[in-house]
């Protein structure tokens, strides 16, 4: 799984997964749209995805007001994404306000909409790519690394 933010560091090393693992792996590149994205980062995604034949899969997170059910997703593309904030207003209407002790934005914009969508096409198990600049190594859970 390649978790293709929108980044120029994302996009970088999303090319060279593509062009140097594919081989390897079966790949699948997505990105979670937050409805917060700029629209030159949506016109990037789209740009990088045409030139580096991503077979990008675009997804966007679907909070079920009811008691019980989590966040799932629901598959969007350049054109339908949305752009309107309504993703996010909804996290925050059933989880609260994202805050430094409830940083709880990833996780249910990105990471659990992500899962729901393997889920659905019946992985399991994979192992996932997330770009990240040097200025960002305090995000890197060492154990969590595996070197190929």
């Amino acid at each position: 799984v390649i978790s293709f933010s929108g980044g120029e560091t994302s996009g970088f090393m999303t090319q060279w997964l593509m062009n140097n693992k594919k081989d390897e792996y079966d790949i699948v590149c997505i990105f979670a749209n937050t409805g917060q994205e700029n629209e030159e980062t949506l016109e990037f995604v789209e740009k990088c995805d045409k030139a580096f034949n991503m077979n990008l899969v675009w997804i966007e997170a679907v909070v079920h007001n009811e008691h019980g059910k989590g966040v799932t997703h629901k598959i969007v593309n350049f054109e339908t994404a949305n752009r309107n904030g309504r993703i996010y207003e909804n996290v925050i209407a059933k989880y609260g306000i994202p805050n430094i002790r409830k940083p709880h934005c990833t996780q249910y914009l990105k990471t659990i909409p992500m899962k729901s969508y393997f889920r659905s096409i019946g992985w399991k198990k994979y192992y996932t790519a997330i770009g990240i600049r040097v200025d960002e190594i305090d995000r890197v859970n060492k154990d969590r690394i595996k070197n190929r």
